[in-house]
């Protein structure tokens, strides 16, 4: 597994990562995998994520210079609905700093979309995130 890239995250994730751990016990466990998965994919994709798996979010605005994605196919060991659990996660991929920086995670029912505000307020202050 690579080792190249560092995973940070925001500290409101945090928080909603915990929120959401109350309701599915195994969801902590779950984005431990998670993140193990998207190293791996991006050491095999030669620093590239597939649109099968991660989806680009696109019209963030002229500040957000990083690509950020979604990932909708999320599994989760105590939902019995695969990977379709209609958990949330949203990063931000900073090649040039080696970083991937979750910012937000949700459950669809309770929340549509990502926070594009967040996202553009972590983006045009990336170097106070990045460190």
């Amino acid at each position: 597994m690579t080792t190249e890239y560092t995973i940070k995250t925001y500290p409101k994730f945090d928080k909603e990562l915990k929120k959401l751990a109350k309701k599915c016990s195994t969801l902590e466990e779950d984005f431990e995998r998670l993140k193990k998965v998207l190293l791996l994919d991006l050491e095999r994709g030669d620093h590239r994520l597939t649109q099968d798996r991660y989806l680009q979010i696109p019209g963030l605005g002229s500040q957000v210079k990083f690509p950020v994605f979604k990932i909708k196919k999320f599994r989760c060991k105590s939902i019995p609905e695969g990977n379709r659990s209609k958990f949330r996660f949203i990063f931000i991929l900073s090649r040039k700093h080696k970083i991937i920086y979750f910012t937000e995670v949700y459950y669809k029912s309770k929340h549509e979309v990502e926070n594009r505000q967040r996202i553009q307020q972590i983006c045009s202050n990336y170097e106070i995130y990045f460190r």
